[in-house]
């Protein structure tokens, strides 16, 4: 037994957590797996172009947050686009889904139904080295419910096909605009410091990505994922 005042020598185990998700909708699956890209077939203009995948997006949003720890504003500006991104489109499938419910709680008293699932949904795991990535996980499985709520009120007829497609459409658009913004970031190993004293490697990265936005640099616009500044800085000139 041990006194108030003494100290315990043995300590906490690390802290461990798993998390899996099912997806249900063909849709929201599809948006998981991305796609390769293809080459044109005969009678086709061009091939389609590659979508990237979630597991891809979940992997970059490591890289961007862990160069956003060392301090690297491209990494801190990339990290702000996404999550005003994701706030949007969470906002936009959150109001759908809402909307939907609405609608499916329309039919007459006597009228019942269940909750719409898929006979076999997609089982992962997540593992994330950001909560970044956790974010876009979530968008996916609010799209993926706000897809089987309008495929439920499309199939009741109490929505459109077209409404239903218009759904889908724009809010699988929404989530591949975030995964734009991700696929095209690149790692430089350059930090706030290193661009206030000019050096030869911050040139260069100025050189290839732009001037960080200002307001990014001073620390004025910020993720609420990114790490605290390492210190106040000048905004850049």
């Amino acid at each position: 037994m041990t006194t108030e005042n003494e100290t315990r020598s043995d300590k906490a185990g690390g802290l461990t957590s798993s998390l899996k998700i099912e997806i249900h909708s063909n849709y929201a699956i599809r948006l998981w797996e991305g796609r390769q890209q293809s080459q044109s077939k005969a009678g086709e203009k061009k091939g389609r172009h590659a979508i990237m995948s979630m597991p891809q997006a979940i992997k970059r949003s490591g890289v961007i947050y862990q160069d956003s720890i060392e301090d690297n504003p491209w990494a801190d500006e990339a990290m702000y686009k996404v999550e005003m991104l994701l706030n949007a489109a969470g906002e936009h499938i959150q109001q759908r889904v809402e909307e939907l419910e609405v609608i499916l709680k329309s039919v007459p008293p006597a009228v019942s139904f269940s909750d719409i699932v898929s006979t076999s949904p997609l089982n992962i795991g997540v593992f994330s080295r950001s909560p970044l990535g956790y974010r876009c996980v979530w968008v996916l499985v609010g799209y993926d419910q706000m897809a089987l709520k309008a495929f439920q009120a499309a199939h009741y007829g109490l929505i459109s096909r077209t409404q239903r497609d218009e759904l889908l459409s724009h809010g699988a658009h929404l989530i591949r605009k975030v995964y734009g913004v991700l696929r095209l970031y690149r790692t430089v190993k350059v930090n706030r410091s290193d661009i206030a004293a000019q050096t030869p490697a911050s040139l260069q990265a100025k050189e290839k990505l732009g001037s960080p936005d200002p307001e990014i640099f001073s620390g004025k616009k910020r993720s609420s994922f990114s790490p605290p500044l390492r210190k106040p800085l000048p905004e850049e000139k």
